[in-house]
């Protein structure tokens, strides 16, 4: 079975104030995540580990997050 977690409100911030155009090309460039997966971090609803993970190592590696 797949593991899964909920972002905590805080990171789910942290992205949203750094990311200028939630577009789908946007998101896949930037963090290498869907439009789907940002709508799950954003509603609160529950992500599998390895992506969750993903993104948070991008954001710890400096990924920016600028336009």
């Amino acid at each position: 079975m797949v593991e899964t977690v909920v972002a905590s409100p805080e990171l789910v911030a942290r992205v949203r104030a750094g990311v200028p155009a939630l577009t789908r090309e946007h998101l896949q460039a930037r963090l290498a995540i869907s439009e789907t997966t940002w709508v799950k971090l954003r509603d609160g609803k529950p992500l599998k580990r390895s992506t969750l993970e993903r993104l948070m190592v991008r954001l710890e590696n400096g990924v920016s997050l600028a336009a």
